[in-house]
C-alpha cells in the first residue's frame, strides 16, 4: 500500500507539469520567445480571392508595375501602369502613362525594351498589326487603332512622344481640297485643317485629353524640285507621308523629286517589322470603309504634278496619287 507522502509527492510533480505547459502556451502565443507571428521584413501583395486568374497572372500577380517593381512611383512621377495582357485592356489614361516611360526611354532600342515589358509588342519586341484597341468616335462609328511605333515623333511641347498609333479603318472618304491643287502641301489644305479641328471632336474624351500635338515634316510647297519645301507643322491627327509608310523612295528618275519625298520623315516600326518597301503592294497597308478596301490619301504632295497628293492604293501600294479634290479614304495617326 503506497505510503501517503509518495502520493503527495505525485501530485506535486503532476502540478509543476502542469504549470510548464501553461508558461510554454503563453510563451508561443505571446511571442516570449521570439517565434510566434513572426513577420517578413516588407509585406507581399498576393491577389484577393475575388481576382481572376488574368487578373492574378495576366496583370503580374496583384498590382506589381513593371516600372518600378516594389510599387513605389519616382519622386514626382505618375504612378506606372499595372501590366496587362494586350493594349486593347489598357485605358487611354494608363496608356499615355505608358508612353510618358517610353518616351522618356532614351532611344528606339531602349523603347521596345519598355513596350515589352508593357505587351504593347510581341516576345522579340517586333510590331505586326495586333497591337490595337478599339475606338467609339463620337459618330458612333467603332473602329480599330494599331500601334505603329515607339519613340519616333517629336512632341511640339518638347521630347518624344512615346506611342504612336494609326487608325485600322478609314474614318471616312473625302478630298485633300475642294480643288485640285496641292499648292502650300499639307500645311495649307482643308483635310489638315479639317483632321485638327472636326477630326478631333470625333474622337472620345478620354482618348482626346491624352493626345499629343507632335511635329510632321511634309513637302508644305506642292510642286517643287527644292528640299528645303519640307518644313514643320504641329498636329494632333495627321495623315502619313509616303516616306513615313514604306522608308527610303526612288520613284522618279530626276533624285531632286525622290529628295523632297524622303525629307518627309522616316519610316515607323511597324511597316518595317512587315517589309513594306515603295516597290510593291503590302497587305498591312490595305484599309478598309463600310467592309471594303479603300484607297486612301497621304499627306505628300506629288512633287512632280502641281495637283496631285499621293495616297495608298487599295490593295496596299504606298505609290499612288490622286487629283486633290477626289475623294478616297483618311486614314489619320496621332500620338500620346
Amino acid at each position: 500500500m503506497p505510503s501517503p507522502k509518495k502520493s503527495g509527492a505525485k501530485v506535486g510533480a503532476i502540478a509543476a507539469a502542469v504549470v510548464v505547459v501553461v508558461v510554454l502556451v503563453a510563451g508561443f502565443a505571446t511571442n516570449w520567445f521570439g517565434l510566434a507571428g513572426v513577420q517578413p521584413k516588407e509585406a507581399v501583395d498576393v491577389p484577393a480571392a475575388s481576382q481572376s486568374a488574368d487578373d492574378a497572372n495576366g496583370d503580374v500577380a496583384g498590382a506589381t508595375s513593371a516600372g518600378d517593381q516594389d510599387g513605389e512611383s519616382p519622386e514626382g512621377a505618375a504612378p506606372a501602369a499595372t501590366v496587362k495582357s494586350a493594349v486593347e485592356a489598357y485605358t487611354w489614361d494608363e496608356l499615355s502613362r505608358i508612353s510618358d516611360e517610353i518616351g522618356a526611354a532614351g532611344d528606339e532600342a531602349a523603347a521596345i525594351e519598355v513596350a515589352k515589358k508593357y505587351n504593347l509588342v510581341t516576345a522579340d519586341g517586333k510590331l505586326d498589326g495586333t497591337q490595337v484597341k478599339l475606338v467609339t468616335l463620337t459618330n458612333n462609328m467603332t473602329v480599330p487603332v494599331q500601334i505603329v511605333g515607339f519613340a519616333h515623333d517629336d512632341k511640339t511641347a518638347g521630347g518624344k512622344a512615346g506611342i504612336t498609333f494609326m487608325f485600322g479603318e478609314c474614318i471616312g472618304e473625302m478630298p485633300m481640297n475642294a480643288e485640285t491643287t496641292n499648292a502650300g502641301g499639307w500645311e495649307a489644305s482643308q483635310m489638315r485643317a479639317y483632321l485638327n479641328g472636326d477630326g478631333m471632336a470625333l474622337l472620345p474624351e478620354d482618348l482626346k485629353k491624352v493626345v499629343a500635338p507632335v511635329d510632321k515634316l511634309t513637302n508644305n510647297v506642292g510642286e517643287t524640285q527644292d528640299v528645303s519645301a519640307a518644313t514643320t507643322t504641329s498636329d494632333s491627327l495627321w495623315l502619313f507621308s509616303a516616306a513615313e509608310l514604306c522608308g527610303s523612295i526612288d520613284w522618279y528618275s530626276d533624285p531632286s523629286y525622290n529628295a523632297v519625298l524622303n525629307a518627309e520623315g522616316f519610316e515607323y516600326q511597324l511597316f518595317r517589322d512587315m517589309a513594306v518597301d515603295s516597290s510593291n503592294a503590302n497587305d498591312i497597308l490595305v484599309k478598309n470603309y463600310q467592309n471594303s478596301p479603300l484607297g486612301w490619301w497621304e499627306r505628300s504632295p506629288h512633287p512632280n504634278g502641281s495637283g496631285i497628293f499621293l495616297h495608298v492604293s487599295s490593295d496596299g501600294h504606298p505609290s499612288g496619287g490622286d487629283y486633290a479634290s477626289g475623294s478616297i479614304g483618311v486614314v489619320p495617326g496621332f500620338c500620346l
